[in-house]
């Protein structure tokens, strides 16, 4: 099983990156930079340098020149305390 991250890791990053994870995320196979260039408005540089640091903060991941989005679990603000009765 891929380890999983929390929310707060995605929320943390700028909008460009997190529209490239949701992006990559709609795509249950993955895609190659090719594929995402049609998806995306932005030059092929810097959607190779949003998808490293992506993979650097563990939200994505590369297998053979195909990105695929980590499954994210929500992040636990408020942890739930056992009261004593």
């Amino acid at each position: 099983m891929p380890p999983r991250v929390d929310s707060a890791t995605l929320n943390v990053q700028p909008r460009q990156r997190r529209d490239v994870y949701e992006g990559l995320a709609r795509r249950p196979a993955g895609g190659s930079v090719k594929d995402l260039l049609d998806d995306f408005a932005i030059p092929e540089s810097e959607l190779r340098e949003t998808l490293r640091k992506l993979d650097q903060a563990g939200l994505v991941r590369r297998v053979k020149g195909t990105w695929c989005a980590m499954s994210i679990e929500p992040a636990d603000e408020d942890p739930p305390t056992a009261e004593a009765e």
